[in-house]
């Protein structure tokens, strides 16, 4: 570096640097010179500045060469903090951060000291310097901020300050200002360590009398030999007195700090209590109050302190528990204050038992206290719920305490039966809510805790008998019993309760014994009808499980079946189907899990019953399936066959899991021949016909010497919406680039007089509102379509038999879009149900019935009930025409599924057509004025010549940036006026911003189709001259007879008034129209920012004028 000058950077570059390091984490070399040369500047922003420090300070973590650990950048950086904090003007916020960022710099830049003239001495000397002034009140802030950077240091580099602890002491003792709280977290850093490694016996000996100056610092012996002394504090009389002393003066401080500053005092404080053993009445005695606050730190602190000191507490435990469960029911604190408090209380309460069974009766005697009240929200009846499963826990425990007297037993599980049952009346909702609801959730949270509470997994066998044979194992067996028999809605959390319990290792005893709980005691109450069928996933579960016997639920099944057969009817042929489908996959389920001797009677009668009544074919040979493999296959053979089905190769397995299939039905098989030709039956149009229909989009071969590159040029091409940076050559249509490429072009210096600057400014606000589509949602353009199917030709195609009177319809169809055109993704769409449309009639008239009365219908309301409408919603990434390809999915009336490729939509560049968008402080009349002064604005920039063509303006956002590169074109049109002015009111009214013109004016407000936009005259606009155009003047000659050549243009043909008309093309570029309006022909002047659109607006404008 040295020899060689950079060039400093500024702002606008540093911003972009900057950006670039967030996005890429990329840099220039030789950053820290760049960043201290500018932090210096005195005409840098201060916001910059602190940029600067927080990239160095990131900088510093992920550098992989030597800039940052090499000791010589080091000093330069502590040079340049020095000449920061010295300076009378520099603010103290810079002063601030500048100090905060070289520590930080320092700390990850030294795993250790090994001399005494490192740079970190030096920032150590700064920082005591700076310190060195107690109760001076202009800089007290940045001395507190000095005295966190030694804190950080200490904490960093331990007993780095131990040799100059009785300076430090004597400055905590003598400063009076707010910052004595830094101070006093500085001192306790410094003992904490001391007391911690024991660097010398001489660190503190003579704590009151320093034998070390302050100023200049010296690295201690200790962080460079790394060898200490061990030795017991109590043992030196000196050392211990001193220590104390010290003690005792930061607990007089604490009334004077923060409840930050608090709790990191105790946090340094506790740990040096415990080594120098004192006595910790100290403690309790200047802490006690903590608990009584209203700060979640300061009860955190106190709660860990009480555990480090436990017996110094004793007695205390249900005060202190009291007064955590009275800060869950003060209603004025946050919930969150609330449900930390019983957190606190439940570890509060597992902690005490832990270290004293004697403490349970207190605890159990508080539990009255626990039941959830009206107005708590679910998340505090949670938590209150756990309490009350904690106690009936802690009451369990208590079982064999009773010294043998039965009586005193039953008292005991009836205690815990009444917690529970009281407690979940608080949640009792969930009988009716649905099962997803929050409330069912913690209720069967609840039935979980008072489950498996005596049943630990740390000693779960242990306490199996005891568990079963309780009272409060029974009421929730005959809970669960009770409301799933009466809530069907139940069925699915019950499950998932039961599968909790089964997938637990060693609970899993538990989940069996509910399940057979449910078959002696469910089942026998479940009705034998058709409600019998949400019950299933629990018959499901139960023939899972080979610990469970089979014959109640096949009992049971049986006479489902019964049922089933009795009831079938013409309206129940789908229900007995899939009743009696679900029926044999709880069989097949029984063959796979259990023998097949202690199930041989009661399936066989039920699989032979079904071959022999069941009304479905299918599900009866099913069924004669099942019971030849019963009868003729030996069991292990039969669940090795059962079990190999499901997992066939090429086979789904199905997600229901009472299905007996593994294969799909041939009816819903692809069918392409017939798929082939829907384009020609189903039909997707565009409601608005295009003027023009384009069969043909503009691409041009490209230039770049790089023969891998695609044939065409990558500047007409859809702009990726993600973040992600690609390598691109720039197009002259200049897409949006990154702001950082903007700002590092290197421009001479531009002039601009007052007109270009007021351009500009109506531009830059323009454009400050377009979205950026790379970081936001872009604009949307919409396609109105309408679907319909002709229902001849798909009848005889599908063979969708109908009546006379009745048509075939399509249902839950699914319309897929792509396109290989810029749009972005485009959405599908979903269409529920569409009727199709009914065969012409034929109304052919002979001769013989010529004068036959012949109906006349309503046909567009016909037709468009047999339409369903359809919006396609694109995202252009550059205004160009297109084709949508159009992908349907849909159902038949017999359960057919249709797949196949309609005809496409076709998009013109008028579907890109849209209006400006407005600012949202433009409203009510300001709004034609805003047009105008942006019409004019982008009229000007689109000139070849116009000195905005540098000019990038921000994106909204803030993250893109775009340039004008503007083209312009001439059409003539020989259109009568009055046609002229019906075309424009027809297809451009809502882009028109102004007229111009008395004569064309009057003619336009006459018909009154065109209104809120600004009308002038020739004399009122200076800026139109009836006689001139760009460039000069425009001789256009009419052809009139071929002997008469060209001829001027005739008084009737003058200039009767302009149209001034505006569109908006997304993403981000503009069209422009002056029509300059004759009695036979107009000549329309064209501007644009995008010059590919000129290829499409040439046809476009011939049909919409030529029509």
């Amino acid at each position: 570096m040295a020899g060689t000058s950079l060039k400093p950077l500024s702002p606008p570059e540093w911003e972009s640097l900057i950006e670039d390091y967030n996005h890429t984490g990329t840099t220039r070399p030789h950053l820290l010179d760049l960043c201290l040369s500018s932090l210096l500047r005195k005409d840098f922003p201060l916001q910059l500045k602190l940029q600067l420090l927080t990239l160095l300070e990131h900088h510093s973590l992920d550098d992989d060469s030597d800039s940052f650990t090499a000791e010589t950048s080091l000093h330069r950086l502590l040079d340049a903090l020095r000449s920061v904090i010295q300076s009378p003007t520099d603010p103290f916020s810079l002063k601030d951060q500048f100090l905060i960022s070289t520590t930080a710099i320092l700390i990850n830049g030294h795993d250790s000291i090994t001399d005494s003239s490192s740079p970190l001495t030096s920032l150590v000397e700064l920082l005591l310097t700076i310190i060195n002034r107690p109760n001076h009140g202009l800089d007290r802030h940045i001395r507190g901020i000095a005295c966190e950077c030694l804190r950080q240091l200490e904490l960093a580099f331990p007993c780095l300050l131990s040799d100059i602890t009785p300076h430090v002491w004597g400055l905590c003792v003598t400063e009076r200002t707010h910052v004595s709280q830094s101070y006093v977290l500085l001192l306790s850093a410094i003992i904490l360590n001391v007391v911690r490694l024991k660097p010398s016996e001489t660190s503190v000996a003579s704590i009151s009398n320093a034998t070390i100056p302050f100023i200049p610092f010296n690295v201690p012996r200790f962080l460079i030999d790394g060898v200490g002394v061990d030795f017991l504090w109590k043992e030196k009389e000196i050392c211990y007195k001193e220590l104390k002393r010290v003690i005792s003066f930061l607990l007089e401080c604490t009334q004077n700090l923060t409840p930050f500053g608090l709790l990191e005092l105790m946090v340094a404080i506790i740990p040096v209590a415990e080594e120098l053993e004192l006595q910790a009445s100290l403690l309790r005695v200047q802490f006690s109050g903590l608990l009584y606050t209203f700060d979640p730190l300061l009860c955190h602190a106190f709660l860990g302190m009480y555990l480090k000191f436990y017996d110094s507490f004793k007695g205390q435990d249900v005060e202190v528990a009291r007064r955590l469960l009275l800060l869950s029911r003060e209603f004025h604190h946050h919930l969150v204050f609330r449900l930390l408090g019983l957190q606190w209380l439940l570890g509060f309460f597992c902690v005490i038992v832990g270290r004293d069974e004697g403490r349970k009766r207190s605890i159990v005697d508080m539990s009255l206290s626990f039941y959830p009240t009206i107005f708590d929200s679910l998340a505090m009846k949670a938590l209150k719920l756990d309490l009350l499963a904690y106690c009936s826990v802690l009451q369990c425990k208590n079982h064999g305490d009773a010294n043998g007297k039965k009586s005193l037993e039953a008292d005991k599980e009836m205690f815990g039966v009444k917690l529970f049952k009281d407690g979940i009346v608080s949640v009792s909702a969930f009988k009716w809510l649905p099962p997803w609801s929050t409330e069912t959730a913690v209720a069967f949270r609840t039935f979980h805790k008072f489950l498996i509470g005596a049943s630990p997994h740390f000693d779960a066998d242990n306490s199996v008998g005891a568990l079963t044979e309780s009272n409060i194992f029974g009421t929730l067996q005959k809970m669960m019993v009770d409301s799933t028999s009466e809530f069907q809605g139940l069925v699915p959390v019950t499950v998932a309760c039961i599968d909790r319990l089964l997938g637990c290792h060693e609970h899993r005893w538990l989940g069996e014994h509910l399940l057979e709980t449910l078959d002696r005691h469910l089942l026998p109450k479940l009705k034998r009808d058709y409600s019998l069928g949400f019950y299933f996933p629990i018959f499901e579960r139960i023939s899972e499980n080979s610990k469970v016997s089979p014959s109640g639920l096949l009992e049971l099944l049986m006479k489902f079946m019964l049922f089933l057969v009795e009831k079938h009817g013409p309206d129940t042929g789908l229900k007995s189907w899939r009743h009696g489908s679900k029926i044999l996959g709880i069989c097949r389920t029984m063959l796979i899990h259990h023998h097949s001797s202690s199930l041989f009677t009661g399936l066989s009668h039920l699989l032979s019953s079904t071959c022999l009544y069941f009304p479905d074919l299918e599900v009866r040979d099913s069924a004669r399936l099942y019971l030849r493999m019963l009868i003729c296959i030996p069991g292990k053979k039969l669940r090795h066959i059962l079990n190999m089905g499901e997992s066939l190769p090429g086979i789904s397995p199905s997600t229901n899991s009472s299905s007996y299939f593994s294969f799909h039905s041939h009816q819903s098989l692809h069918d392409k021949k017939r798929t082939s030709s829907i384009a020609s039956y189903i039909h997707l149009e565009r409601v608005i016909p295009l003027l023009v229909k384009q069969s043909w989009s503009l691409s041009l071969p490209n230039l770049s010497i790089n023969p891998e590159k695609s044939g065409f040029l990558e500047g007409i091409r859809d702009n990726e919406p993600t973040g992600e940076e690609r390598d691109s050559e720039i197009s002259s249509s200049v897409d949006i680039m990154s702001k950082s490429e903007s700002l590092q072009q290197k421009e001479p210096l531009r002039v601009m007089d007052a007109k270009i600057s007021e351009i500009v400014r109506v531009l830059r606000r323009h454009f400050s509102f377009i979205p950026d589509y790379r970081h936001m949602p872009g604009l949307k353009i919409k396609i109105s379509c309408s679907l319909r199917f002709d229902s001849e030709p798909f009848s005889g195609i599908w063979g969708v038999n109908k009546g006379d009177n009745e048509l075939p319809a399509l249902y839950a169809t699914l319309l897929k879009f792509t396109s290989s055109a810029p749009y972005g993704s485009i959405s599908s769409f979903h269409i529920p149900f569409l009727l199709g449309s009914p065969p012409k009639k034929d109304y052919s008239v002979t001769q013989t019935d010529s004068l036959a009365i012949v109906p006349v219908e309503n046909g567009y309301e016909e037709e468009d009930n047999f339409k369903a409408p359809v919006c396609i919603e694109l995202e252009p990434r550059e205004p160009m025409p297109g084709l949508v390809d159009v992908f349907i999915e849909t159902n038949t009336d017999n359960g057919q599924i249709i797949q196949g490729q309609l005809h496409g939509i076709s998009v013109g560049i008028e579907d890109m057509f849209h209006r400006v968008i407005l600012p949202d402080d433009v409203k009510g009349d300001s709004i034609p004025g805003y047009y105008v002064d942006l019409f004019n604005a982008l009229w000007e920039a689109c000139e070849a010549s116009s000195s905005t063509g540098r000019e990038a303006f921000v994106l909204k956002g803030g993250k893109g940036v775009a340039a004008i590169n503007g083209t312009r074109s001439v059409k003539l049109l020989e259109v009568p006026v009055t046609y002229f002015i019906q075309a424009v009111e027809r297809h451009l009214k809502p882009f028109v911003v102004s007229v111009i013109g008395e004569p064309l004016v009057d003619m336009v407000k006459a018909r009154g189709v065109i209104k809120d936009i600004l009308w002038k005259d020739f004399d009122s606009d200076s800026s139109f001259d009836v006689t001139s155009s760009e460039g000069g003047p425009l001789y256009l000659s009419y052809l009139g007879d071929e002997d008469e050549g060209g001829v001027q243009i005739p008084s009737s043909r003058k200039n009767i008034g302009y149209f001034h008309i505006l569109v908006f093309l997304p993403p981000r570029f503009h069209l422009l129209f002056q029509m300059e309006v004759r009695d036979v022909s107009t000549l329309v002047r064209i501007r644009t920012d995008h010059w590919p659109c000129l290829a499409y607006v040439d046809d476009y404008l011939e049909a919409l004028f030529l029509d």
